[in-house]
């Protein structure tokens, strides 16, 4: 089985390792994630500004999912 993350736990690193995700990108879901104290659904990752459709297909790809009881994890980006 493959490894699955759930998106309102993972860092940058986490994200950064998917091919369609940027720096950039991973930085704008955590700093998005942690404006709204977690995602609950694919739908609202989307509406993030910087998300394209393709960014999600390859989160999905790599194993990582949503789930409405999750609870953000805050993590200190790398200096």
């Amino acid at each position: 089985m493959a490894d699955t993350t759930d998106i309102n736990k993972a860092g940058t690193d986490e994200f950064q390792r998917v091919s369609q995700v940027s720096e950039e990108g991973a930085q704008i879901i955590v700093q998005k994630r942690e404006e709204l104290g977690g995602f609950s659904s694919w739908e609202q990752i989307q509406q993030v500004t910087g998300i394209s459709t393709m960014m999600i297909e390859s989160l999905k790809d790599a194993g990582f999912y949503v789930t409405q009881a999750s609870t953000p994890t805050p993590r200190t980006p790398p200096r």
